[in-house]
């Protein structure tokens, strides 16, 4: 199966929404692996980033019930591994601080901002304006943006040079500025790299 087939597969999301346990096991064969690459490239160690993988899928099984099947669960996936690496890092930038024990707890307990922005709303939009880019230049974007992977890699993936990926990643980036004004700075925290 490949990786699009489980974007346009909401019966694979309704059976996981049901508590399909077959389902998350699929799930996590067809998406572990790139949320676990993810990881690894923000923490730079191989067991935090397997234990962070496994934090996203058990909460991703214990709030399966609330999961929009009309949503992208690769996006839901990518913006909650992003979300348990800002707390992770938090969390051992606390842990060389002379604070007290209590005020430490309070901070890492403290949600960040990005949970408590409506990231529906912002998907959607952020899905309008990827849909309106041209072809390669939405595929370079999403290699970049959501797959993690570097402007080389993605020259040779797609057999263009660096400065085409870029010069695509640029006009991309003018194009979400402009679109979301205002909402600029919730969209670089939705896409943070």
């Amino acid at each position: 199966m490949e990786m699009k087939s489980i974007i346009m597969m909401p019966g694979l999301i309704a059976r996981l929404k049901s508590g399909d346990e077959q389902a998350f096991k699929e799930l996590l064969q067809l998406l572990g692996p790139k949320v676990l690459n993810y990881c690894k490239k923000k923490v730079h160690n191989d067991q935090d980033a397997e234990e962070l993988l496994h934090d996203i899928f058990l909460k991703l099984w214990h709030f399966r019930e609330k999961i929009d099947t009309s949503a992208d669960v690769q996006i839901l996936l990518f913006t909650m591994a992003r979300n348990h690496i800002l707390n992770f890092i938090r969390k051992k930038s606390l842990e060389f601080t002379d604070l007290p024990a209590e005020t430490v707890a309070l901070i890492a307990e403290e949600p960040p901002i990005i949970q408590r922005i409506d990231l529906a709303a912002l998907q959607v939009q952020y899905q309008q304006i990827m849909q309106r880019l041209g072809e390669k230049q939405r595929k370079v974007f999403k290699l970049s943006r959501e797959d993690g992977f570097s402007h080389k890699e993605i020259a040779e993936m797609m057999g263009i040079s660096t400065r085409t990926v870029e010069a695509h990643i640029h006009s991309s980036l003018k194009v979400m500025r402009s679109e979301f004004k205002d909402a600029y700075i919730l969209l670089v925290l939705f896409l943070l790299r």
